[in-house]
């Protein structure tokens, strides 16, 4: 059974006359006959009653009707969704992204996006840059927005950007005077970081250790924007990724550069190798690495 031989039973079902049906399909009469009678072989039995005067439907040919109209809705309804898409008129861009780059990355790219496509919806989802190499490989999504990590097998990684750490302080904090700091004098005092597992927090704890410091971890959290809530408290003092400072209140923290700061960390894409992207993700990995470049 064809789409083709489907629209010639509706056509022929609505004119009752082979010669009318025929015109409307802009087929001979007799293609339109082979097509009905191929039809009625393949489901068992006789869909039209015909004479030399008059086609009749057969109630079997009345209960197909109902089938083949829902069929064919179907399959334009699917047609017009798949061209939607491909030409980027509707569909979802769903994003594995580390809570960073949701909140310092994703806004202004999104909304460059979305300018360019307006019916694109978007589902962001906050993933631990540890955790995002997972659900790319288990498919679960098909890009994510992290640094990137030491075992990409079976992994495409497009680098975007380098990034390091500053310092982030309370305004009235003794470390606020000096226009640099040092790795050594901001572990010296209570610390607040991100939770493991958590790339910020090993970045922290590796300093720490390199500085032959215990570290004094006054609080941890899940998120930098609430992170930065706390140090704005004077519950003390943290280092934060270099582009996470326009999401700081000047008013409420002093940002300060790391002297000795030779973290570089390299910022992407990373998707699976040898998968065929779907046309919104490919789109938007074409912009964000333009954005970038």
């Amino acid at each position: 059974m064809t789409l083709k031989q489907l629209k010639a039973f509706l056509i022929l079902a609505r004119s009752l006359n082979y010669a009318h049906a025929s015109n409307e399909l802009c087929i001979s009469q007799s293609a339109l006959s082979i097509s009905i009678k191929t039809l009625e072989e393949e489901l068992g039995g006789k869909l039209f009653k015909r004479n030399t005067r008059r086609v009749e439907m057969t109630p079997e040919g009345e209960s197909l009707i109902p089938y083949a109209k829902k069929l064919l809705a179907n399959w334009d309804d699917m047609e017009k969704d798949l061209k939607q898409r491909f030409q980027l008129k509707r569909g979802t861009l769903n994003i594995a992204s580390m809570p960073f780059a949701t909140h310092a990355v994703l806004p202004e790219i999104l909304h460059k996006f979305s300018k360019q496509y307006p019916n694109i919806h978007f589902s962001i989802h906050d993933v631990p840059n540890e955790k995002i190499i997972e659900k790319i490989q288990e498919g679960i999504f098909e890009i994510g927005i992290c640094f990137k990590p030491d075992n990409i097998e079976h992994l495409n990684f497009q680098p975007l950007f380098q990034e390091d750490f500053i310092a982030l302080l309370p305004v009235h904090h003794p470390l606020a005077q000096n226009t640099t700091v040092t790795w050594k004098e901001l572990l010296s005092f209570p610390f607040v970081t991100l939770q493991n597992p958590s790339i910020v927090r090993q970045i922290v704890e590796t300093k720490a250790a390199e500085n032959d410091i215990t570290l004094d971890l006054k609080l941890e959290c899940h998120q930098i924007s609430s992170l930065a809530h706390f140090v704005a408290l004077d519950l003390g003092v943290s280092a934060i990724p270099r582009r996470f400072e326009k999401m700081i209140q000047p008013n409420q923290h002093v940002l300060r550069e790391i002297s000795d700061a030779d973290v570089h960390l390299q910022f992407g894409i990373l998707y699976k190798k040898d998968l065929q992207l779907s046309n919104i993700s490919a789109q938007f990995l074409d912009m964000i690495t333009e954005y970038y470049r």
